[in-house]
């Protein structure tokens, strides 16, 4: 008996597509990321860093 799943084969017709997706997912990945380190949510966690790093230096200076 043949193998025929073995014999397939993927013939890709249009490979700009598949750059448009990888440039698109990367978009999405850094924008993400930038808005993590600039957005709304950045501020509130500096804002705690920062409190969190100064109680420490209370600690550590008494």
């Amino acid at each position: 008996m043949n193998d025929v799943a073995g014999a397939r084969e993927l013939v890709v017709v249009v490979s700009a597509e598949v750059d448009d997706d990888l440039v698109g997912d990367m978009t999405e990945i850094l924008t993400g990321m930038c808005a993590r380190l600039c957005g709304k949510r950045a501020a509130a966690n500096r804002a705690k860093c920062a409190i969190t790093a100064a109680a420490a230096d209370e600690c550590e200076a008494a």
